[in-house]
């Protein structure tokens, strides 16, 4: 009995109050007589005789029913829906068809008019809203001339032979469906067209085997809309239209979206304006993007693109790494290659902050104070845990955390500071940690487990043993020798161990070269340090003195271990106002980067050749700078981007506007809060790595930061990405 299956399937409309657009839309739709196909052209005007193509090729057919009797009951909604999805459809260049309150034939009158309208290239567009039913596994527009007394008549229109029909004469056909709630009159458990019942539909979707190539080639190219989602009715809400359809009349408008970008915008919308209690569904066969509303010009794509790049940031901010990936990617085309970086540069600079963000929450004491060291993938952080009541007195722990698992793999030991001396190596597989008296452990990062312990000589260490002057300590490239630097006035010892036997290899007296180099009376080392060239057989190194009541100087070379002598060396001297702060090496040992502050508080950023002090750049109010992994590069960060320069002659060749650098950092969680933390990593290029951050595996930015993602999240972020491919 139709009693049973018939839904009432359009939304009602709670509230009278019209805006002026809204009513003057529903105004010109009103001028049409109910029960008549209409054909209204593009321009917005009325066609006069045959079929009048719109500029782009678009025709739509739009239904709205709601002067029902018979005992099927009568809806308010569908004119308002009719009105404005009529209005934006013109204003989108759509020939419409509308039909208002139209019984079976008028209906089928008006699908005939337009398919005789249609040629292959052109897109067709149904539009819905009125009551609905399912039989059989059928699903059904209802006619105003139906009635509820169990006949299957005429004024039942099957809702495939529509599509059917249409896709023969175009190329692709966009249907939508704001028809899903529940009858009252209905019995118990039916459903009307909603993605749960409308299995008819999966005919030219799904239902298509290898030996029907005419029915593969028919499926191509069709696209489906629910108002909601399966086993769900769809709210009445509170405006002048449906939830569905306002969102829908929004989204499409927008210049260089694509219909599946309008349906993701659409489903968010509706789901937030319903709690979402009611989500849009979505069938598609589409094989590439439709856009409803032309292209967007490059300055509106680069507009959008840096909004949405905003947007990344935000949510990044917060810790939502993945709805970081998922707004990025809606600032990029769908095709991401080595030229997305240049064109926009903002939302691909988001996505790949997101992608490789290293934020973490760990559970660690709320009563302490936590220092942090993360490795290059975040996957593993050393943390410092010092009792406050202790701090500094001997009181603290080094753990080795699973940022992912969120637990303890292993204890280095106690720490004598809430300041660690502690580093990975490049590749994040080993960790070493300076524990005071001289010993240093290295550990796998991986498992935890002890794989050298050091002990460096006390009489190199300064007071408490390097307590509170700990060594500096820094892997080499591959990671298979240690460099450790133990400083204090005047002397610096720099010796390179073996990480898999803790043996020795190396030993230089970095304090008596520097101190030889310098030829002002008095000066003598307050800070050095060393790192283990790419070659395996030199080092490069620096000293440099803070005190104002001699001449400062910052000293370079480089040492060659095989033949233990000097290959070249530099001084350069410093202004009194100046204090060098921080400082970076090259892979090859060749150039490094000297961060330094004036007494105004304003950091600059000088690049030297280590063999010569020859100074080869020089960026004044840069922040944080770093090296490509190739060395022919640094970058210079600033609080407005973050610019490129060749480590050859100091050319700038690249400019990345408004660059937002992440640092990675862990969080002690305190009820609902995130606070107290503390971030310390010596090595200053880690504030800016990511300009030079290479995706693990092999993989690019996008296919690193999809893998972060959900299923329904990636696909938020496909159907999200703007359609800059036609941009000119």
């Amino acid at each position: 009995m139709l009693g049973k299956t018939l839904l009432a399937c359009a939304m009602l409309t709670l509230g009278s109050g019209f805006s002026h657009t809204f009513a003057a839309s529903l105004a010109a739709t009103q001028e049409f007589p109910a029960d008549a196909c209409h054909e209204i052209a593009a321009t917005g005007t009325r066609a006069s005789g045959g079929a009048s193509h719109g500029e782009a090729g678009k025709f739509a057919l739009v239904i709205g029913n709601a002067a029902y009797s018979g005992g099927i009951p009568p809806l308010r909604n569908p004119a308002n829906d009719a009105a404005a999805v009529t209005d934006v459809l013109q204003k989108l260049n759509f020939t419409v068809f509308l039909a208002l309150d139209a019984r079976g034939a008028t209906i089928r009158d008006c699908v005939a008019r337009m398919r005789a309208a249609l040629s292959g290239d052109d897109i067709a567009l149904v539009y819905y809203s009125g009551h609905g039913i399912q039989i059989d596994d059928r699903n059904y527009m209802v006619a105003t001339d139906a009635t509820a007394s169990g006949v299957l008549s005429d004024a039942f229109v099957y809702i495939d032979e529509i599509i059917d029909g249409m896709k023969e004469k175009s190329a692709s056909i966009l249907v939508f469906l704001d028809a899903c709630r529940n009858n009252p009159f209905a019995g118990e458990g039916n459903q009307g067209l909603s993605v749960s019942t409308g299995r008819g539909l999966d005919r030219g979707l799904t239902k298509v085997t290898p030996d029907t190539s005419g029915a593969r080639k028919e499926a191509r190219g069709i696209f489906v809309a629910y108002s909601t989602s399966p086993n769900a009715t769809a709210t009445d809400g509170e405006g002048d239209l449906s939830p569905f359809t306002a969102a829908f009349v929004k989204a499409v408008k927008t210049p260089g979206f694509s219909v599946q970008r309008a349906l993701s915008e659409v489903s968010r919308s509706v789901g937030e304006a319903t709690d979402w209690s009611q989500t849009p569904w979505i069938k598609s066969s589409l094989s590439a993007e439709i856009l409803l509303n032309g292209v967007l010009t490059r300055d509106e794509a680069l507009s959008v693109s840096q909004n949405h790049a905003a947007a990344s940031k935000r949510l990044l901010a917060t810790g939502d790494v993945q709805g970081a990936i998922v707004e990025a990617f809606r600032g990029l085309p769908q095709q991401i290659d080595e030229t997305t970086a240049t064109q926009y540069p903002s939302a691909y600079q988001a996505l790949t902050a997101a992608a490789r963000s290293s934020s973490i929450v760990l559970p660690v004491p709320a009563n302490n104070i936590h220092v942090v060291i993360v490795n290059a993938d975040g996957s593993r952080a050393v943390v410092a845990s010092v009792d406050r009541e202790y701090r500094g007195t001997g009181k603290g722990t080094l753990e080795i955390w699973d940022t992912t698992a969120k637990k303890v793999i292993g204890t280095l030991g106690d720490v004598g500071t809430a300041v660690p001396s502690a580093k990975f190596s490049s590749d994040g597989s080993r960790v070493a940690a300076y524990l005071g008296k001289g010993i240093t452990k290295v550990s796998d990062a991986i498992t935890g487990q002890t794989v050298a312990t050091i002990t460096l000589s006390a009489d190199n260490l300064g007071p408490a043993h390097g307590a509170f002057n700990p060594p500096i300590l820094v892997f080499s490239q591959d990671g298979s020798v240690l460099v450790t630097t133990l400083q204090k006035k005047g002397m610096a010892l720099v010796q390179g161990w073996d990480v898999a036997s803790g043996a020795k290899r190396f030993e230089f007296d970095l304090g008596s070269r520097c101190n030889d180099l310098v030829k002002i009376a008095g000066w003598a080392l307050d800070r050095g340090f060393a790192v283990l060239n790419a070659d395996g057989a030199s080092l490069s190194f620096v000293c440099t003195n803070n005190s104002p009541k001699i001449g400062k100087a910052i000293v370079v070379g480089q040492w060659s271990l095989s033949q233990n002598s000097l290959i070249g060396s530099g001084v350069l001297p410093v202004e009194d106002e100046i204090y060098p702060m921080g400082f970076g090496f090259s892979p090859d040992g060749t150039r490094m980067t000297v961060q330094e502050l004036d007494n105004g508080g304003s950091y600059q950023i000088i690049v030297l050749d280590t063999q010569t002090g020859q100074k080869i750049g020089n960026v004044t109010k840069g922040l944080y700078s770093s090296f490509s992994p190739e060395g022919d590069l640094y970058s210079v960060v600033h609080e407005g981007g973050a610019m490129i320069f060749s480590a050859r002659n100091g050319d700038r060749v690249n400019e990345i506007a408004d660059y937002a650098y992440t640092v990675p950092a862990a969080f002690r969680k305190f009820g609902e809060k995130f606070a107290d933390y503390i971030l310390l990593d010596n090595d200053m290029s880690t504030l800016t790595h990511d300009v030079w951050w290479r995706p693990p595996g092999g993989l690019t930015v996008a296919e690193a930061a999809r893998s972060r993602l959900m299923a329904g999240q990636e696909a938020e972020a496909n159907a999200g990405a703007l359609a800059y491919n036609e941009i000119p």
